[in-house]
């Protein structure tokens, strides 16, 4: 059943407006959607609440809210009329109004009701159409001191700020009265800390606080709930969130966080300057990563190199630390980091290519766990390599040195496999040699010698025989003999490459098993 319109606003209004129904209420007002009867067009009239018309005064009210019908911007829902309704009895207040277009679509509070969370693309186009409109009403002389969802109209998608001014003339109106009942113009959790403690001479950075907030609950679906001190602002991080506060922010990339513990600082000179200038930092850490031409990128490495290391650089190289601190700024963890740097230093010990047989005759691996294994470990290990490897093997110990080898088949040597693990220091190097002589005697030897040389007495018969042709005999041998080659060099580059990947998958297991020891 439709809200009965007062009489008492009917008859205030008549000629004017033709008030059609109650769309909504707050904390400041009733709010009805009606026609201008001028202009015919659908407009929302809010009427102040009575106590709250009562202590404005309609004189200084209409002249405070004046400034706000100046502004004109696209993403600012404009001011169009303003006056007051009669009390309806001698005793009453009078009841001041103002009149805006009427949006025939929702607020972002409505929006952000129904689906909690919003796609970060469409975050930041909304941010970036509401610092617009506030980086203008800033230069005009206008804060607007109660940024919220409720007051953020969505119009095809694009942000309209409603209420525009109308804090700043309650504010400006009331500033003692309000301050001594400890009543401030704003909303709970959308206040700047100053705005908070009554604080009436606000700045830009007041509203910056309040887009922070409001992009912080469209991000993780909650307001913060606090005021980043000086850890937050040292770590760039909330450290006091919350777990499920915490996991919402870890899936947004990395440099998201800073930028909204930057907006939301308690003291307001570590804030964005300007509500622009938050909008800039977010679109940054949402926006793709820039990319850069090889030349740049081995520029901007070297240099980096360089500030890492405090002096200039010979190899070119970033420390782990430097990497930790890189990939710190991206949302990634320090243990990732360590844990990449392992897996990319197994594949970090290329070995010499032979170029008779095209490819290492060995493979060599060496790393690091960052653990010392234990003798308890042992079992373990040696399982994981048998099973890896299908071979038994046999283990030698000397000292707290441990040793695997594969084991010689019927006196024959197999696989040449070595794998050593050296603990100390903390930690564990691993060193894995494959000997790849069977591999070469096997291809080398089978194809070329076997293959070529058993076929070298037809490709002759053929030859000599059939065709009486010593040159075409031997062209025959000849190529016989180098495809047996070719075929031998590939297939042998092949099983090199296999056992690489084998070994590489074996390293990384091992590691991973050696750490895990310490916290199972």
């Amino acid at each position: 059943m439709a809200e009965a319109i007062p009489s008492q606003f009917n008859d205030a209004l008549a000629g004017r407006y033709a008030l059609e129904r109650v769309v909504g209420r707050g904390g400041m007002a009733v709010v009805f959607r009606a026609r201008d009867l001028r202009h015919d067009r659908p407009v929302a009239i809010k009427v102040l609440h009575e106590e709250l018309s009562a202590t404005l005064g309609a004189e200084r009210f209409q002249r405070e809210i004046q400034i706000a019908a100046r502004l004109v911007h696209p993403h600012i829902l404009p001011l169009l009329d303003s006056g007051t309704v009669p009390a309806p009895t001698p005793e009453g207040a009078a009841r001041l109004f103002y009149v805006m277009p009427f949006v025939d679509g929702e607020s972002l509070r409505q929006r952000a009701i129904r689906e909690r969370t919003l796609p970060t693309d469409q975050v930041l186009a909304l941010v970036a159409e509401i610092a617009s409109a506030l980086d203008y009403a800033h230069r005009q002389g206008v804060i607007h001191r109660d940024i919220k969802p409720e007051n953020i109209l969505l119009s095809a998608g694009h942000a309209l700020v409603a209420d525009f001014g109308v804090a700043k003339a309650v504010s400006s109106a009331t500033d003692q009265a309000l301050t001594r009942t400890g009543f401030p113009v704003g909303t709970v959790g959308y206040m700047s800390p100053e705005q908070a403690a009554g604080i009436a001479d606000l700045n830009e950075r007041s509203d910056v606080y309040s887009l922070a907030a409001l992009t912080f609950e469209l991000l993780v679906g909650e307001l913060p709930g606090m005021w980043p001190g000086e850890d937050a602002a040292r770590l760039k991080q909330f450290v006091d969130a919350t777990p499920r506060v915490r996991a919402a922010l870890d899936r947004l990339p990395g440099a998201v966080e800073a930028v909204l513990v930057r907006g939301l600082q308690l003291r307001d000179q570590l804030r964005c300057p300007t509500p622009g200038a938050f909008a800039r930092e977010l679109a940054q850490a949402l926006g793709p990563s820039p990319r850069f031409a090889t030349e740049d990128a081995d520029q901007i490495l070297a240099r980096a190199a360089e500030l890492d290391a405090g002096l200039p650089t010979t190899d070119r190289g970033l420390s782990l630390g430097g990497l930790t601190r890189i990939a710190g700024e991206v949302g990634i963890s320090p243990e990732h980091v360590e844990r990449a740097a392992r897996e990319v230093a197994i594949r970090s010990t290329p070995m010499a290519v032979n170029p008779l047989v095209g490819a290492p005759t060995k493979v060599l691996l060496e790393l690091e766990a960052g653990r010392e294994f234990a003798e308890a470990d042992a079992p373990d290990l040696v399982d994981m390599i048998r099973r890896t490897i299908g071979d038994v093997g046999q283990v030698s110990r000397l000292g707290t040195e441990f040793t695997w080898q594969t084991t010689p088949v019927g006196g024959a040597p197999g696989r040449q496999l070595f794998i050593t693990m050296r603990p100390g220091g903390g930690k564990t190097v691993i060193r894995l040699e494959d000997r790849m002589k069977v591999l070469l005697g096997g291809y080398f030897g089978g194809l070329v010698g076997g293959v070529g040389g058993g076929g070298m007495g037809i490709w002759l018969g053929i030859g000599m025989g059939v065709f009486k042709s010593p040159a075409l005999a031997f062209t025959l041998v000849a190529t016989s003999v180098l495809s047996m080659y070719a075929l031998a060099r590939r297939l042998f580059r092949n099983a090199v490459r296999k056992r690489t990947t084998e070994l590489e998958d074996l390293a990384a297991r091992l590691v991973a098993r050696i750490e895990a020891g310490g916290r199972r």
